[in-house]
């Protein structure tokens, strides 16, 4: 039985070199969430997520996984929890398959010998991922698609109850977006993970989602619809809510 459990967000101030950019954040999400991260640029959702990661310490606040306060583990500790996708590019002169296998170091043994699980987990997700293909290839000679691919990749192998994605459709063209949504929306569902994704192409995924966080002056649950019409108010869009998309004047 696939166990259910809840992220608590509570008071959360997050920033980065001295600096706050959003300050007491009260959130929940239940396994099996798949979330929409989405707001302005310069809003912190970049922050929020290496915040939940660990990658940037909390200036103040307390992230927890059901009664595990998170906030206090170190970043090896954490990685058996949350695992998180960047748009950093990596360039390096490994196989697509080593690569993966980074992503199982929270299970492996002192010397980093992968175990026939770890190997059947990193095929498993690269059969999902239809990316089993390149695996002998060297990821500095992957297109951007790719990288962005097995970056994914990587996090869905560290096998994590919560799953952070920082706009992960960046270098995907509109066919790929539509395939790695489906795949997250899937992998959700049948895997009962809990996934942030934020995003800038916020009408490709509205009408397949129901929870959307907010960044601004607060970071918050919004309403679907009044949400993001509040949120995006411009005199070059318009919310046509008959489709659920923003349209230009």
């Amino acid at each position: 039985m696939i166990r259910n459990f809840q992220l608590t967000i509570n008071n959360l101030s997050v920033g980065y070199e001295q600096k706050t950019v959003t300050t007491g954040i009260n959130l929940t999400a239940q396994s099996g969430d798949f979330i929409a991260l989405t707001g302005k640029n310069g809003t912190g959702k970049s922050t929020l997520l290496k915040t939940l990661a660990g990658i940037l310490p909390a200036v103040s606040g307390r992230v927890f996984l059901d009664d595990l306060n998170l906030t206090n583990m170190s970043p090896a500790e954490r990685s058996r929890y949350v695992s998180i996708v960047l748009t950093d590019k990596i360039d390096v002169p490994v196989s697509v398959h080593e690569f993966l296998a980074l992503g199982r170091q929270p299970y492996t043994n002192i010397w980093g010998q992968l175990s026939k699980k770890d190997l059947q987990k990193i095929d498993e997700v690269g059969e999902k991922l239809k990316i089993t293909g390149y695996f002998d290839r060297l990821v500095n000679q992957l297109s951007d698609g790719e990288r962005q691919k097995i970056m994914i990749a990587r996090a869905l192998v560290q096998e994590t109850p919560v799953l952070l994605l920082d706009e992960p459709d960046t270098h995907l063209d509109l066919e790929n977006k539509a395939v790695l949504i489906n795949t997250l929306l899937k992998i959700s569902d049948e895997q009962n993970k809990i996934i942030i994704m934020s995003t800038h192409d916020i009408n490709l995924i509205l009408s397949k989602i129901n929870i959307i966080w907010a960044t601004g002056n607060i970071v918050a649950q919004v309403n679907k619809l009044t949400g993001l019409k509040t949120i995006f108010n411009s005199k070059l869009l318009r919310f046509d809510e008959d489709c659920q998309i923003f349209r230009l004047v």
